[in-house]
């Protein structure tokens, strides 16, 4: 079996991770995967395992039929074209509409923002309807494949996220009385920073606080109401940002906890980095993770944002965090392991491969 994982770039973000991540598990179990990147290769290749070819197929207008039939041309090389977002999937999918082809696409939805945006993208439906695949990150995401856009259930799959840990030394560099706090999330409304800037707020009544915001600007307008709202609460020395870390995992040992104030998320992958190593966490209940982890580690998960609560809950958590580190470990090692999740990948490529459709 050859598989082709298929993105526009790969820049940091939650769906190039998972890419990344899934195609070394794939290789480091011996399938042969390649990589195609349909713009430009972007930072995160660099990770990929330098025995996966990395294809640039460096397309600069989307409608360019030389390019539609080059990527074409590669994908007839493979048995599976595992293809991440639903634009990208729209060009390859057209791609093998045009010209025709033996491969079968899947389609691995990643869209964080279902609960409150079910509409279908132009051509989705169709291109869907014409014997292709479909992998939701999260269960909302396979109920919406089933139900809106009318796909057979035999034919939709629950994918949930998956990380790789990797191994750091315990720095020891920031141990003192001053609460080291950080909270991932790129800069656009969903992720919410203006609760957690509130809520900071409020913490440094109780704490000394050092708290650091990292992600990626994805609405610059939003990031500039933050850094305002940051201002305005005299928090510029406490709050530290950084738009340039792409090894969140690097990191993580020199924070004492984690805040994820998203209202609305597909995964949210960083909270499977925090269980890794082993930093507690408190995050809002939402996305595919939660759902997973709530019933191993229903402490760190809140269903409001009432801040006294958050406080509360934050205190307590701090108060017992050398109590966290077996159930982390036993819910990262039960749910994420490389080992299930290479099998979860291969049981849907099994079941496309032996179904005549696509």
């Amino acid at each position: 079996m050859k598989v082709l994982q298929v993105i526009d770039q790969l820049n940091v973000g939650g769906a190039e991770r998972v890419l990344v991540d899934l195609s070394n598990i794939l290789f480091e179990y011996g399938l042969h995967v390649n990589v195609m990147t349909l713009v430009r290769p972007g930072r995160l290749s660099e990770q990929l395992n330098s025995g996966i070819s990395l294809i640039n197929l460096n397309r600069i207008n989307k409608y360019n039929v030389f390019k539609l039939y080059q990527c074409h041309q590669i994908c007839t090389q493979y048995d599976i074209i595992h293809v991440h977002l639903r634009y990208n999937f729209r060009y390859v999918a057209l791609s093998k509409w045009l010209f025709g082809g033996q491969y079968k696409i899947l389609l691995h939805d990643h869209f964080g923002d279902i609960e409150n945006d079910r509409s279908l993208p132009s051509g989705l439906r169709w291109l869907l309807k014409q014997n292709y695949w479909f992998a939701g990150v999260s269960q909302p995401l396979v109920d919406w494949a089933i139900e809106h856009v009318n796909l057979k259930k035999d034919f939709v799959f629950l994918l949930p996220n998956i990380v790789l840990k990797r191994k750091y030394t315990k720095s020891d560099i920031y141990q003192s009385s001053i609460i080291r706090m950080i909270h991932v999330s790129n800069f656009r409304e969903a992720k919410n920073h203006s609760f957690a800037v509130k809520l900071i707020s409020e913490l440094r009544k109780h704490f000394q606080l050092q708290v650091h915001f990292i992600g990626q600007v994805i609405d610059q307008s939003f990031l500039n109401s933050i850094e305002q709202q940051i201002k305005d609460a005299q928090l510029g020395e406490i709050i530290l940002i950084d738009h340039n870390c792409h090894d969140i995992q690097s990191l993580l040992n020199e924070f004492d906890i984690a805040l994820h104030t998203a209202y609305q998320e597909s995964g949210p992958l960083v909270l499977i980095e925090y269980m890794a190593h082993k930093l507690p966490f408190l995050a809002y209940k939402t996305g595919e993770v939660a759902s997973q982890v709530d019933k191993f580690l229903p402490e760190f998960f809140i269903d409001n944002f009432v801040i006294a609560q958050w406080v509360e809950r934050i205190k307590r958590i701090l108060k017992s965090r050398s109590n966290f580190d077996h159930p982390m470990d036993e819910a990262f090692n039960l749910l994420f392991s490389p080992e299930a999740y290479f099998n979860k990948c291969m049981s849907i490529y099994n079941v496309m491969i032996l179904n005549n459709r696509g």
